[in-house]
């Protein structure tokens, strides 16, 4: 049965000034599809889901052809260029009933189960990637946040869970700044430098795995029982498809009224001198996420640089470009201003922008869409742990090999229905525009 190709409404472009990346030896990108492809298995999108998924098939498959479609440089969108957080507890789950703190808890092991998932494939490919167990804190400035920090201490020691929550010069000599006047800190989380860890699995890819680069898909649809992608210089006719595009698959129409993303900018300063350093309390790295949703990300990491993401945005098109890039970098150098008032406002390097997929109720996307075409995705910004175990899960799926693991994924992947646009898109704007009043001291 034939069916008309779906047109996709905005080609996805990154920026080119990640900092991340920019840390990263120069690579040159595999060749965009230049004819048509025939193949057993076409996955969309090489960030961390993408390469997970093509990974466990080619364990699976070993006969199989595996083509891996890839919009940009593959490995350089957002997988590599988020905040480098391996994240454990969340704060926005687990208050209430019984019910509320099993949701929590199904969350905490999910997340849990992914950087084992991640921490696995660092050990197996010998990836350089910065790996720290330092944890991660959920930090406010204003004593209207208080109360939340300390529920969340509450349902952390509750469940066992290991964490201190400080305070006073405790916590100003841990962070290097006496802007937060509160936060808990959460033990198992780790910090990592993400480009380094997207390029490392990029490497290592099994050479049964076809990786085309610079090559968005344009169309795609069922034809004569086989799913045909379009590009702009050359197709793909596959029996099964895989979707690992997260943050674009409304671009694609998939799920369109299931997830949205978000557009983000961040800031990355050169390396502290060793006075600059000093001059902050030379504090261990860490990583910060602030308690209010558009409150300032803070990382310090371990070679001295200062990174900080306070903007959060919906965006027409899921591509920014320089000059917009450069006008939210300004809301960074007052937030560094904020924080570190004896560090120079001229210290940023690298200032990019990076989109994530969210869904109204924080639940993910993991599922077979009918005719042998399957998605995983939608990671409400905790994409570098989820993405890895979601996208090994979404090819077992796709393969028969149901387990137990797999339950527990579908148990958190009931994302629910959004309003129809232009309704979304004003609706989240105006929230947006509140939530950057009502946590202007975190910003």
């Amino acid at each position: 049965m034939n069916m008309a190709l779906l047109q996709t409404r905005h080609l996805p472009k990154n920026d080119d000034s990640c900092g991340w990346i920019a840390d990263l030896p120069p690579r040159t990108s595999n060749p965009a599809i230049a004819t048509e492809v025939t193949t057993d298995w076409a996955i969309i999108g090489a960030g961390f889901t993408g390469m997970a998924a093509a990974r466990q098939l080619s364990q699976l498959c070993p006969q199989d052809r595996i083509v891996l479609l890839e919009a940009n440089a593959a490995a350089e969108g957002a997988s590599a260029r988020n905040s480098g957080f391996l994240i454990d507890a969340t704060l926005n789950e687990g208050y209430g009933t019984a019910n509320d703190i099993e949701v929590f808890k199904q969350k905490y092991d999910l997340n849990v189960a992914a950087i084992a998932e991640v921490e696995k494939l660092v050990q197996r490919f010998g990836v350089d990637c910065d790996w720290d167990r330092c944890g991660k804190l959920y930090g406010a400035r204003h004593s209207r946040y208080h109360e939340k920090l300390s529920g969340f201490s509450s349902l952390l020691g509750q469940l066992e869970l290991p964490h201190d929550v400080l305070t006073g010069s405790a916590l100003s000599e841990k962070l290097g700044t006496t802007f937060y006047s509160k936060a808990v800190w959460t033990k198992s989380s780790v910090m990592l430098h993400t480009g380094k860890l997207a390029r490392g699995l990029l490497e290592n890819l099994p050479a049964q795995v076809e990786l085309f680069e610079n090559s968005p898909v344009t169309s795609w649809g069922r034809v004569n029982g086989v799913w045909e992608l379009r590009t702009p210089s050359g197709s793909v006719r596959a029996k099964n498809l895989i979707f690992a595009t997260n943050a674009f698959s409304p671009e694609l129409k998939v799920n369109p009224d299931r997830t949205f993303a978000l557009g983000l900018t961040a800031s990355m300063s050169r390396p502290l001198t060793d006075a600059e350093f000093h001059r902050i309390g030379s504090p261990a790295p860490y990583g910060l996420l602030s308690v209010d949703l558009m409150g300032a990300t803070v990382r310090i990491t371990s070679d001295r640089r200062i990174l900080i993401r306070n903007t959060c945005e919906v965006v027409p098109t899921v591509s920014m470009g320089a000059d917009q890039v450069a006008q939210r970098r300004r809301h960074h150098i007052q937030a560094l201003q904020q924080r570190f008032p004896s560090l120079s406002s001229d210290i940023f390097e690298n200032t990019w922008s990076g989109y994530v997929n969210l869904s109204a109720n924080t639940q993910h996307v993991f599922k077979s869409l009918g005719d042998q075409v399957w998605i995983a995705g939608c990671y409400n910004a905790n994409g570098i742990g989820l993405a890895n175990l979601f996208g090994r899960e979404i090819a077992n799926l796709a393969t028969g090999r149901h387990s137990a693991l797999i339950t527990r994924i579908q148990a958190r992947c009931h994302p629910a229905r959004l309003p129809p646009q232009p309704l979304l898109y004003w609706g989240a704007r105006l929230r947006l525009a509140k939530a950057r009043i009502t946590g202007r001291t975190e910003i």
